[in-house]
């Protein structure tokens, strides 16, 4: 009886709450190796808000159920169930179509730069590798997935001879090549859902030191998303074998990037990936077809020598 009900009816939703915390929780740091510290964290709250909500809506049902008015004042209880029934469908339909509309976007770059195929994807991926290291929020991940896909999404507005050269690039072809970052920004800027996305597809190529581009941030003046997929694109750049050159194993790509921590990469971005990967390992794969074209010599250093070498 109302409002005898109220006591029990939290226990189960709180214990129910828990339960799904601990389930989602453990199936976050055991499958996908999420770090024990952040598995868990704001797990308890995304789970108790939507079990409160049809907790209550149960309970209401049963009360009305038993009132002198009968089931059918029980019923009026489906109306908003329906309403968020339909909203939740709605949500799905959009975040559906948000991911059309970047796979579309990614598959135009990699059709206008054969040398990049698949690199959108994997700096996705080793931008998430390291937002899970630093305990990112789930929607932030997300966000930062979205831009890790999209941040060379500005080369579209880059002449074709130029992403396909060969050769290595003249200095005003390499201006050219660095307005891509603003070309992005402009193409994302009009789509809300990418949030904190935009700012990284902006300047990603900013360096810690001040020396990067477009506008030459230095340290915090980047934004986190940015300095994430810096050091995401620079890694998945050194480990993938292209065309013109063979990719460098992963540790020499985590020496270079630890070299270069605190003059063009941020040093706990890097330490978060060199983490990440400790725990996940990282398999790069071939990103064009090197049928009929010969990959060229590299040094002591693991650089390229050969024809083509500084054109990306």
């Amino acid at each position: 009886d109302f409002p005898y009900a109220l006591a029990p009816a939290g226990a189960a939703v709180l214990a129910f709450a828990a339960v799904l915390t601990v389930l989602d929780g453990g199936i976050l740091a055991t499958a996908e190796r999420v770090p024990v510290r952040a598995a868990w964290r704001g797990l308890f709250l995304r789970s108790f808000a939507p079990v409160a909500v049809h907790g209550l809506a149960g309970l209401m049902m049963a009360v009305l159920w038993r009132s002198p008015y009968g089931p059918l004042a029980a019923l009026l209880v489906l109306l908003p169930m329906g309403v968020s029934c339909w909203v939740f469908a709605q949500y799905h339909r959009e975040r559906a179509a948000h991911q059309a509309t970047i796979r579309a976007l990614v598959q135009a770059v990699d059709i206008k730069d054969r040398y990049t195929r698949g690199h959108s994807e994997r700096v996705g991926r080793a931008s998430v590798m390291i937002a899970r290291e630093l305990g990112m929020a789930d929607e932030r991940v997300e966000s930062l997935r979205f831009a890790g896909i999209l941040h060379d999404v500005g080369k579209l507005g880059v002449p074709t001879r130029l992403l396909r050269k060969d050769g290595p690039l003249t200095p005003q072809e390499r201006r050219v090549i660095e307005l891509h970052p603003e070309y992005g920004h402009e193409m994302v800027r009009g789509i809300g859902f990418l949030g904190e996305a935009r700012a990284a597809i902006l300047h990603h190529h900013e360096r810690i030191d001040g020396s990067g581009y477009p506008y030459g941030l230095v340290g915090r003046q980047i934004p986190e998303f940015a300095r994430v997929v810096a050091v995401a694109d620079a890694f998945d750049a050194m480990t993938s074998t292209r065309s013109y050159r063979r990719g460098r194993p992963v540790e020499a790509a985590l020496a270079e990037l630890s070299r270069c921590a605190g003059a063009q990469f941020d040093p706990d971005m890097v330490a978060a990936l060199q983490r990440a990967l400790e725990r996940h390992g990282w398999h790069p794969a071939v990103t064009s077809d090197t049928a009929g074209v010969p990959v060229p010599r590299q040094g002591a250093s693991g650089v390229p020598t050969g024809p083509g070498a500084g054109a990306r």
